[in-house]
């Protein structure tokens, strides 16, 4: 069949004979006089004029002024006590509903003076432009994802944005009223130096007086560096959301405490101010990562980096002290949250650390059920004198699981599967009797176990709201906090079971997922 040749030409439609009324119309219009058509033109266009005349009957020599007033709501106050929200039935979740992106925070306005102070120390809160969506690693240890916990941020940015994916991955209206109510608790017992105490938080009680001091006031770092993050967790900075004068109050507390080495918190001769230290350096690390232009938060937070990395035994972990020479599961899995939290907010955290972790995360666990141990591979943890009614549960194994996230290990790596399943078999169970309470471990096996997903996920999700939502205090001064009836609850206080409660009910927009998992 020949080929056909095209050339270029005008275009002319082709045309159509009419017929009808249209038909005649136009023919009756092309016999009608000049003049006619003529006469209408003008007649229509009179018409129009006259029209216009009508409707626009003013002086022309006056000028019509529009005024407008627009009334800027003032900032928001968050109310001293909460009507808590009581649902008989959360509606049924869809975990499978893929995340939802949310928008990089813009910088905050700020209407009250009093409550910001404008401190040139204290210039915005932004969120990072890579803060925005699930990533996965893009590397061992260097991926832009930091992945313990829920929500569309890639490294921070979850937490802003009305937290959309809060019923995605499993949350709902009873979990956001726990977490309000716990930061409003903390809140009212901050001290009025930025600190929150251990054993006096009694001191700021206004209706009645809470119980469950904490028997060790040396951990006054600790929890203030644990209740910062529960506030950051939700996003409220020192410059955006509901909580800003709280949160700057304690940026100021700790950088007051901060010694010459970097050390967050005064040494005691024991060694055990090295958990005050990571996590107060975590703390620090989030607060930077979420307001990028805070010169003061760089200098402290890399310095508390810098020292954290000094305290590491060469080639493997943590323990009490600074390079005391032993090693254990707990001060390292915080050591590794706080490098990673440090890494996704630009500042400089050398490879070797997170290579010494690795290290000491396969020198304890077993090659058979990848159980971790705290100090020997096979050991059942650690416990308080006073607190031995409470069973070892799988806390070292879930710190060691999601260290190794952090760290890039893939999802098939048998240690994180293994773990997983270890886990899955020691849900969270509020029962005082049978001493299944341990919030610590209910903090890592929250990250863990949302990273994992799945059934792995759906069924810790579904046991760990069930553990603390209805166990949260509901009426007079300790609404909003938890009883410190756990393995570690003599020695935080209600401080510490507070704070570290709120935060694992903030799982599910705290962070990003890396794994991928639904």
């Amino acid at each position: 069949m020949p080929r056909e040749e095209y050339y270029e030409e005008e275009y002319y439609p082709p045309e159509k004979e009419e017929g009808g009324f249209q038909g005649f119309l136009n023919e009756q219009l092309k016999r009608a006089p000049w003049w006619l058509l003529s006469v209408g033109i003008h007649l229509s266009a009179g018409l129009f004029f006259w029209l216009t005349a009508s409707f626009t009957n003013y002086d022309g020599e006056k000028e019509v002024e529009v005024t407008s007033k627009i009334e800027q709501k003032p900032e928001e106050e968050v109310e001293e006590e909460i009507e808590r929200d009581v649902f008989e039935h959360d509606k049924e979740i869809n975990t499978d509903e893929p995340p939802i992106e949310d928008p990089v925070l813009k910088d905050a306005e700020v209407s009250d003076h009093n409550e910001t102070d404008n401190n040139e120390d204290y210039e915005s809160s932004k969120g990072q432009e890579d803060a925005i969506s699930d990533k996965p690693f893009q590397g061992k240890y260097w991926n832009s994802a930091i992945g313990i916990g829920g929500g569309a941020g890639g490294c921070f940015g979850g937490r802003f944005g009305g937290k959309r994916n809060l019923r995605a991955y499993g949350g709902g209206r009873k979990t956001e009223s726990a977490v309000m109510a716990g930061l409003i608790w903390l809140k009212n017992h901050q001290n009025p130096d930025g600190m929150w105490s251990t054993d006096k938080f009694m001191s700021n009680c206004k209706a009645g007086t809470c119980t469950g001091k904490g028997s060790v006031a040396d951990y006054d770092m600790g929890n203030t560096g644990l209740a910062l993050l529960a506030f950051l967790g939700a996003g409220h900075t020192h410059m955006h959301g509901k909580f800003k004068r709280t949160v700057k109050e304690a940026l100021r507390a700790i950088k007051d405490r901060q010694l010459p080495n970097g050390c967050f918190g005064t040494q005691t001769g024991d060694g055990h101010w090295i958990y005050n230290h990571l996590v107060t350096t975590m703390a620090i690390s989030e607060a930077y990562g979420l307001s990028k232009k805070t010169p003061m938060l760089l200098s402290m937070a890399q310095k508390g980096v810098d020292y954290l990395v000094e305290c590491q035994n060469p080639y493997l972990g943590w323990r009490y002290g600074c390079k005391p020479g032993d090693n254990d599961s707990s001060c390292t899995g915080w050591a590794v949250l706080a490098l990673k939290s440090a890494k996704l907010s630009g500042l400089t955290v050398p490879k070797e650390a997170f290579d010494g972790a690795t290290n000491w995360f396969d020198k304890v666990t077993d090659d058979t059920y990848y159980k971790a141990g705290y100090t020997t591979k096979g050991d059942s943890g650690a416990r308080l004198a006073g607190a031995k009614n409470f069973k070892p549960l799988e806390a070292m194994t879930a710190a060691a699981v999601v260290s190794r996230i952090f760290m890039g290990a893939s999802a098939k790596n048998p240690k994180i599967i293994g773990g997983g399943n270890l886990m899955k078999q020691a849900l969270p169970k509020w029962d005082v009797q049978e001493g299944t309470i341990d919030m610590y471990y209910w903090y890592y096996g929250s990250l863990a176990m949302f990273q994992l997903g799945g059934a792995f996920w759906q069924a810790w999700n579904t046991a760990m709201k069930d553990a603390l939502v209805p166990t949260q205090q509901t009426k007079g001064c300790p609404n909003g906090s938890w009883d410190p009836v756990c393995a570690w609850g003599e020695a935080g206080g209600r401080v510490y079971s507070t704070a570290i409660n709120v935060l694992s009910l903030e799982i599910y927009y705290r962070y990003g997922r890396v794994l991928g998992k639904k």
